[in-house]
């Protein structure tokens, strides 16, 4: 099985991709590119990471977000939930499905 994921996170302007390839019974492969240094350098922490815990723990204790919290992530990037949808749909526990965020300002 092979997940894409591809985040553009908004008025920053950098892309992020994330690519899990495998198998949750078997060996499998994380790889996440980033124009953001602060994003990129939560990959060598996904390698470590427990799938599942990934993808069903709680805030406080999902590794995604702790990651991003000691990486010094902003608190509204996309990217830590975009990862999280991605280990769901690795794991089988959601059909992929795009997610989206939609901002209007009105005066």
């Amino acid at each position: 099985m092979q997940i894409r994921v591809v985040v553009d996170s908004g008025i920053c302007g950098m892309k992020s991709e994330m690519m899990l390839k495998g198998s949750m019974e078997g060996e499998y492969q994380i790889r996440l590119t980033s124009e953001c240094p602060l994003v990129q350098s939560l990959e060598p922490k996904l390698q470590e990471m427990d799938l599942l815990m990934a993808a069903v723990g709680r805030f406080t204790q999902n590794p995604v977000f702790q990651a991003a919290e000691a990486n010094r992530l902003h608190a509204a990037c996309p990217v830590p939930t975009a990862l999280i949808k991605a280990f769901e749909v690795f794991c089988g526990l959601a059909l992929p499905a795009d997610p989206k965020i939609t901002i209007d300002k009105e005066s």
